[in-house]
């Protein structure tokens, strides 16, 4: 019985669908309907937390504690793990958390119970995503670029849903917190799909070869926490969309204020359309020169925000098009940056692998998004988005210049 149950769990792992292994288009729903549920709130959040007494520097507090909350707690579970080499408990637990808490933040009148319960819903993200990159890394050996690439469109096209269904909801009048209390629905969807995920027990590490290679896998990570660090310095330099939503909101005409969240939709249709497009391109012409494409995309969106732009009806064109180029950017950098940690570390070792990788991100983004919201409320929009400009040139030089090919695990 043992083996029938085996040879069934096995057929359905190697089961594809649109391209991909089953699981991996399993966690994609997964990631669909909870970004449904996130994207309902964050094209809003902005928006919400100053109607309740915010400013843009509270903004950046808030975004910068529940980030890197988030990314931090990525590096443990990522290690924890591989320690215990099980993945699904860290998915379920981190799925569930986040989906029951965030709707809560509707009750909020004040930005306080908004930080708090964001934070609580961050723990639940950095519990479940290292695992879960760890296993649609195993799951897509053969493609990674192509099975990350098609998470992070199914992913996406939950936040285009989400952006559509906020956009409906402000349409027929809902208030902010009546939205976020809707957000629950496809929360609960996503929880009971996670359920079927079938936990991975056949990774192992050979024991007897361990102690021959321990000099060499110590090489590789030092190597390893080299190109970490610079994407961690990257990441630094990059901008958060919902200073892009502040920018835009500044940029828009009073009367036209509610197109901010279609405008973010815009930004997720063009991520969903070019994510697969940006891994299969990785695939073929490396890893290394599509994210520097994506970062010269982020600088050319900043250049464009510090400039003194009239309010007008053209200004409502250069916000859709500065959204829609932020769009590219996430497409080209996100899935292709996850692939490519996928390439540079063993089997055994990708749940630490990504789990160093959003330790790296957790510990600039607290830093990185309370400067630029501090830069932004004393001296104002203009030196905010051209220090960002500077800092991601200096960053993609270094980027451009530093050798990684020493670095893929063999």
């Amino acid at each position: 019985m043992a083996q029938i149950e085996n040879t069934k769990r096995k057929n359905n792992q190697d089961k594809i669908i649109l391209g991909v292994a089953a699981p991996v288009f399993i966690l994609g729903l997964v990631s669909l309907f909870t970004d449904i549920s996130s994207e309902m709130i964050t094209s809003i959040l902005p928006l919400f937390i100053l109607s309740v007494g915010g400013n843009v520097l509270i903004l950046g507090l808030i975004q910068g504690i529940t980030e890197a909350t988030a990314n931090i707690l990525k590096g443990f579970s990522g290690w924890w793990s591989d320690k215990i080499r099980r993945k699904k408990p860290f998915i379920v637990a981190g799925y569930s958390l986040s989906n029951l808490t965030k709707p809560l933040m509707g009750f909020s009148n004040s930005w306080e119970p908004v930080l708090g319960l964001k934070f609580i819903e961050r723990v639940g993200k950095g519990l479940r995503t290292s695992p879960r990159d760890a296993l649609i890394s195993f799951y897509g050996e053969k493609d990674k670029g192509k099975s990350f690439g098609i998470h992070r469109a199914m992913d996406t096209s939950g936040a285009v849903i989400g952006s559509l269904l906020t956009s409906i909801c402000l349409f027929i009048a809902l208030s902010f917190n009546q939205i976020i209390f809707l957000s629950i629905i496809p929360g609960f969807i996503a929880i009971i799909l996670i359920l079927t995920i079938k936990e991975i027990k056949d990774q192992t590490i050979p024991s007897g070869k361990e102690q021959l290679k321990k000099r060499q896998v110590e090489k590789i990570d030092k190597l390893f926490l080299k190109f970490i660090i610079i994407l961690g310095v990257m990441e630094f330099a990059s901008l958060d969309v919902a200073f892009l939503i502040i920018r835009g909101s500044e940029l828009m005409p009073v009367d036209f204020v509610f197109l901010v969240p279609i405008f973010y939709l815009l930004f997720n249709i063009v991520y969903v359309i070019f994510s697969p497009v940006a891994g299969k391109l990785s695939d073929k012409i490396g890893r290394k020169k599509v994210i520097v494409i994506g970062l010269i995309l982020l600088v050319s969106v900043c250049i464009v925000s510090a400039f003194p732009i009239q309010v007008s009806i053209f200004s409502i064109l250069i916000v859709a098009i500065l959204f829609g180029i932020y769009g590219l950017y996430r497409g080209f950098v996100d899935p292709v940056a996850r692939a490519y940690v996928g390439d540079l570390t063993g089997k055994d070792k990708r749940g630490r692998g990504y789990g160093y990788y959003y330790l790296s991100i957790g510990l600039i983004s607290l830093p990185e998004s309370i400067l630029f919201g501090l830069v932004y409320d004393l001296y104002g929009y203009f030196w905010a988005f051209t220090y960002i400009t500077l800092l991601l040139i200096v960053c993609i030089i270094i980027f451009i210049k530093t050798d990684f090919s020493k670095i893929i695990s063999k």
